[in-house]
């Protein structure tokens, strides 16, 4: 059976100690990177949830205020028809999307 010198034992202890720092900033880096996940996460849910609160009306708005200002000589019957077939598509789609939506990304 072999002895284990002081000087060996030093050794072993440093080598430990080492490895221990290691370690530590393995777990602060893996914590780090976990945090960062976490708030993209909730910053990507509410990016979602006001894109299709504040984005939706804004594009119907724009459509409208757009044919209205460029389109003025337009008959009226044709600029109802214009401004109702994509609209209502929209709402259509927007309806589906809130049918099935989840803020969680």
């Amino acid at each position: 059976m072999k002895r284990i010198t002081d000087q060996e034992l030093d050794m072993l202890f440093e080598q430990s100690a080492q490895q221990h720092k290691a370690v530590g900033q393995i777990n602060r880096q893996v914590m780090r990177t976990v945090r960062r996940d976490m708030r993209l996460k909730a910053l990507r849910k509410w990016a979602k949830l006001l894109g299709l609160c504040f984005g939706l009306p804004v594009a119907v708005v724009v459509y409208i205020y757009a044919l209205f200002m460029f389109m003025p000589e337009m008959p009226e019957q044709l600029r109802i028809v214009c401004m109702a077939v994509p609209v209502a598509t929209v709402l259509a789609l927007a309806a589906q999307r809130l049918r099935y939506f989840s803020p969680e990304v």
